[in-house]
């Protein structure tokens, strides 16, 4: 194995979530999985006819991205690591942070 990928998809109301807050999960989650940032998060907005945020923090062994998209309410996170991490530990956060209607994820070991 060289590696664990975990996508997840998250229906949540948005009204709330913005730049800000996206900066401070991306901030927070590398220590809750115990890994290290390589920079500080990014955090850019969508283009008008797609609002919302995307933003990226690398980490030492890959990334954490995040999509959000105002007009479906949905979420897209995105973990990559060359380390193992425990990825219960990552939905738990999410689900505190989103308190979603729906949320779906797959996990790949590389």
């Amino acid at each position: 194995m060289s590696g664990r990928h975990l996508v997840v998809d998250i229906k949540c109301d948005l009204k709330d979530v913005g730049q800000e807050f996206i900066y401070n999960i991306l901030d927070e989650l590398p220590d809750r999985i115990k890994m290290d940032k390589l920079t500080p998060p990014i955090v850019v907005k969508g283009l008008p006819e797609d609002p919302g945020w995307t933003g990226v923090v690398i980490i030492c062994t890959s990334h954490i991205a995040i999509h959000t998209f105002d007009k479906t309410n949905l979420i897209n996170l995105d973990i990559f690591s060359c380390r193992d991490f425990d990825h219960d530990k990552v939905l738990k956060y999410l689900k505190e942070k989103f308190n979603p209607s729906e949320m779906k994820h797959d996990t790949w070991n590389r």
